[in-house]
C-alpha cells in the first residue's frame, strides 16, 4: 500500500509544526509505501490532492486509466491526425485550442478532470449557433474517443452530451443565370491587368461547371484536364468521375497565363508549386472575394456554385446519387440539402401514385399530380 503525504517546504510554518500528517497547505505531494513488494518513495509531481489520488490509483492498479495531462493529450491527437488534409487538421486544432484555453483558465490539468459537467460549462460559454455547436461536439467526441482508446480516461464524457436535434440546414440558394453573368463580367474589372482577370475568369468558370471546392480548384493539376474532360475525383469504390468541359471553360483554361514563378513546365493551372498550398488557396480566396464584391451579387461566395450545380442536376432529372458522385459527397447529404430540387424524385413519387390509384389523377402540375 502507498500513502500520500505533503513534503513540506522550508517556508511552510504549519507543516513544519504539525508534520507530514498536515495536508492543508500547498506543498508538493509525495507517496511512500510498498508497491509490488518494493519500497517506493517518490514525488507525484502535483500539489492537487485529488490529482494525487488519481495518480496513486493508476500506480496501484495496472488496469486503471493512465493519468494524462490535457495539453499532452491534445498534442498526441494533433500528431495522430497528421495524415489528414491541412484544412481538416486546422478545424480540429481550432476546436482543441479553444478547449485547451478553457481548461487552463478553469485550472483543469488532467483528462480525468474533464467531466460532463465541465464540458457542459465549456459549451455554455461558447455562444455558438446550433449547427456550429453540433460540429464542435462531434470533434470533442472524436478527440475523447481517441483518449479513451489509449486508456487515459475510462469513458467518453462527450458521448453523454445529447446532440442538438431538429436542426434545419441552412437554406440553399443557387445562383440565377443573371447573377452568374454579373460575376463573370466582374472578372474583367478586377486586378491590375490581364493576368489577374484571366485567372479570375478561369476560376469562376471552373467553379461554375465542375462544383469543385475552392481548395481543389486552386491546386488543380493540368493532367486532370484532357480530351475535353476533367477528372473530378476518385471515389472510395475506386471509380473515377469525369465531366465534359464546355467550350467556354476550355477556352478560359487555354488562355490562362502560366503561374508566376512556376517555370516553363507548370504542373498546375493556378499554383506555381513553390509556395504552400494554403498560401495558394488564400490567393484564390482573395481573388474570388474581389470578384464577388465587384459583381454586387448579394451573398456571393465560391460554395454557392456547388449549390447551383447540384440544384441544376436535380432539377433536370438527375438522381441524388448523380449529384453526390459529381460533388464527391454522400447521397444522404444531397437529400438533406437539396431534396426539394429533385425533379427525378418527384417524378418517381408521381408515377408511384398513378400506379397505386390509376385513373384518379387528371391534371399534372410541376410539383405533382392533382386529385380530381
Amino acid at each position: 500500500m502507498l500513502n500520500l503525504y505533503r513534503r513540506h517546504l522550508s517556508d511552510c510554518k504549519p507543516g513544519k509544526k504539525k508534520g507530514a500528517a498536515y495536508t492543508g497547505c500547498n506543498c508538493p505531494i509525495w507517496c511512500d509505501g510498498t508497491l509490488n513488494g518494493q519500497r517506493t518513495r517518490k514525488s507525484l509531481e502535483t500539489r492537487d490532492w485529488q490529482r494525487a489520488i488519481r495518480k496513486l490509483a493508476a500506480m496501484e492498479d495496472p488496469n486503471a486509466p493512465l493519468v494524462k495531462p490535457i495539453t499532452e493529450a491534445i498534442t498526441a491527437f494533433e500528431n495522430h491526425i497528421q495524415p489528414l488534409a491541412e484544412s481538416s487538421r486546422r478545424k480540429y486544432k481550432n476546436v482543441l485550442a479553444k478547449l485547451g484555453k478553457y481548461c487552463k483558465g478553469a485550472g483543469l490539468h488532467d483528462l480525468m478532470e474533464l467531466t460532463v459537467e465541465r464540458l457542459d460549462a465549456y459549451r455554455a460559454g461558447r455562444g455558438l449557433s446550433p449547427i456550429t455547436s453540433l460540429k464542435e461536439l462531434q470533434t470533442l467526441r472524436q478527440f475523447l474517443a481517441f483518449c479513451q482508446e489509449r486508456r487515459w480516461i475510462p469513458d467518453n464524457p462527450a458521448k453523454r452530451i445529447k446532440m442538438p436535434r431538429n436542426i434545419r440546414p441552412e437554406e440553399v440558394v443557387p445562383y440565377t443565370p443573371a447573377e452568374v453573368s454579373k460575376i463573370l463580367a466582374a472578372c474583367e474589372a478586377i486586378g491590375r491587368g490581364p493576368y489577374e482577370r484571366l485567372r479570375a475568369r478561369a476560376m469562376i468558370l471552373l467553379l461554375r461547371y465542375t462544383g469543385l471546392r475552392i481548395s481543389d480548384m486552386a491546386t488543380l493539376e493540368r493532367v486532370r484536364v484532357q480530351g475535353g474532360q476533367i477528372l473530378l475525383h476518385t471515389q472510395k469504390t475506386g471509380g473515377t468521375v469525369f465531366l465534359p468541359i464546355p467550350g467556354e471553360l476550355q477556352d478560359a483554361l487555354d488562355k490562362l497565363p502560366m503561374p508566376r514563378n512556376a517555370g516553363p513546365e507548370a504542373r498546375y493551372f493556378f499554383w506555381n508549386g513553390v509556395s504552400s498550398k494554403r498560401a495558394m488557396v488564400g490567393i484564390a480566396d482573395r481573388t474570388l472575394s474581389a470578384v464577388f464584391t465587384k459583381s454586387e451579387v448579394n451573398g456571393g461566395h465560391a460554395h454557392r456554385f456547388r449549390h447551383t450545380l447540384a440544384t441544376e442536376i436535380l432539377a433536370r432529372g438527375g438522381s441524388e446519387q448523380d449529384a453526390a458522385d459529381i460533388l464527391g459527397i454522400s447521397a444522404t447529404i444531397v437529400r438533406k440539402h437539396y431534396a426539394k430540387w429533385s425533379q427525378a424524385r418527384q417524378q418517381r413519387i408521381t408515377r408511384l401514385f398513378e400506379a397505386v390509384y390509376p385513373g384518379t389523377y387528371l391534371v399534372h402540375e410541376e410539383n405533382g399530380p392533382v386529385i380530381n
